[in-house]
């Protein structure tokens, strides 16, 4: 990500704290994509993951947002009609603001709404880059991109490895790369017996992230 200004941070933080915050257990709606959104959403704590349904029922999903992340960026910025939901990945806590309340807080701290637009654009910038790969990448290669994205941004090192700290089932790969349960699975297994890959629980690690990165090559 783009260096930040941690004044604009900092004034952001300021804004939302006349708004107490409130609490989502792992799995809670905070946002459907059939309600309006009841105001500007600030992360403070923990991950959310926003997603479309498909009329089957597949999930699609379209960005994990990190604390200091506010949603729904389109909708504040230009009016779009919200058609994602946003689930708590993790315990969260979010603090609310009123739309126009936070529009003229933009509007008065320039350096907070470059901070908005640079957030707008990187999820943009990866929403397309993982769009391309569904077209263009196979099963395997997709695996390990997405495994690398998750390392690079939600990742801790450990003496094990990179380990991600927030859990990436099998169902979860299968929906980000656009493919079965059974294929991520299978894709999952062969990093794991090429050592490349472990598991502690539910949590993956990458053992070793340059090597993981060569591996694309050989695919």
């Amino acid at each position: 990500m783009a260096k930040t200004d941690p004044q604009a941070i900092k004034n952001i933080e300021t804004f939302f704290v006349s708004y107490p915050p409130m609490a989502y257990k792992k799995g809670e709606f905070i946002l459907r994509a059939e309600d309006a959104p009841f105001g500007v959403y600030y992360l403070q704590s923990g991950y959310v993951r926003q997603y479309l349904l498909s009329p089957s029922g597949e999930t699609f999903i379209v960005h994990i947002y990190k604390p200091g992340s506010f949603f729904p960026l389109t909708w504040i910025l230009n009016d779009t009609p919200n058609i994602y939901h946003f689930e708590a990945m993790t315990p969260v806590n979010v603090a609310r603001a009123p739309k126009e309340v936070f529009v003229e807080f933009l509007r008065t701290h320039p350096e907070a709404l470059f901070y908005a637009t640079q957030r707008l654009a990187l999820g943009l910038s990866g929403f397309v880059s993982r769009v391309a790969q569904l077209v263009l990448d196979d099963a395997y290669t997709k695996t390990i991109l997405l495994i690398l994205y998750y390392a690079e941004n939600f990742g801790e090192k450990t003496k094990e490895g990179i380990a991600l700290k927030i859990p990436l089932t099998h169902r979860e790969i299968a929906s980000w790369i656009g493919t079965t349960r059974e294929t991520a699975s299978l894709q999952v297994e062969t990093l794991v017996k090429k050592g490349l890959l472990s598991t502690r629980g539910r949590l993956l690690i990458v053992r070793d992230f340059t090597q993981l990165q060569k591996e694309i090559n050989r695919s």
